[in-house]
């Protein structure tokens, strides 16, 4: 693994983890609600993607981790330690739903891993429903997160069990969007496994683009 790779992702992550930090002083020092708590904890997860770099042996694509540390600023970082969750109705619906694009964009990442190294082309089908459940999967593991962060820290990111569901049922909607992005625009290329771009470019082909 390169060294140097892992360190540009923790480079690239500090801005995001600075300004984090001073607002969330600014506030508190004004008297203003905000979290230093969690947002201390969220500025450490923004390192996540360089961790992620490390201990798999692999890079992630810059695209990939700039989502990430958009989402987790816009998601976590406003809506609970900024309390923009409580101010803006929708927002928590929103951030789920980019939610479920990123995780996509992250099962494909896996799929794309598996047959550079292991020189196949897995089933288009099979494929799929890979990038689809992570989606799924990391929605559902992202509400037990917040149950605990409310209970646990006195956040306020659930409301009620409607809630919940909307929000695992946003973060699905954001995988099959992005899954439908990859079958007929065939992107994003630096993160699409090579099967399902064959796919998309035949797709594309067929209709006329």
């Amino acid at each position: 693994m390169n060294l140097q790779a892992v360190r540009r992702s923790m480079l690239l992550a500090l801005p995001f983890q600075a300004g984090a930090l001073i607002v969330a002083l600014a506030l508190w020092a004004a008297g203003l609600p905000a979290q230093v708590l969690l947002t201390v904890l969220l500025a450490l997860s923004m390192w996540a993607p360089a961790a992620a770099e490390l201990v798999f042996r692999t890079t992630l694509p810059r695209a990939l981790q700039l989502h990430y540390l958009i989402f987790i600023t816009l998601g976590p970082y406003a809506g609970s330690a900024l309390n923009v969750y409580v101010a803006i109705a929708d927002w928590d619906t929103l951030i789920h739903f980019d939610s479920g694009v990123m995780l996509a964009w992250l099962g494909m990442l896996w799929v794309r891993r598996i047959e550079e190294r292991s020189s196949i082309s897995l089933p288009a089908w099979f494929s799929l429903t890979v990038i689809q459940l992570t989606a799924m999967a990391f929605a559902a593991a992202w509400e037990i997160c917040e149950f605990a962060s409310d209970q646990l820290i006195g956040t306020v990111s659930q409301g009620s069990l409607e809630d919940t569901m909307a929000d695992i049922m946003a973060g699905t909607m954001g995988g099959l969007f992005a899954i439908t992005l990859l079958l007929i625009l065939g992107r994003p290329r630096s993160i699409a496994p090579a099967s399902l771009l064959r796919d998309a470019h035949r797709a594309a082909v067929r209709n006329g683009r």
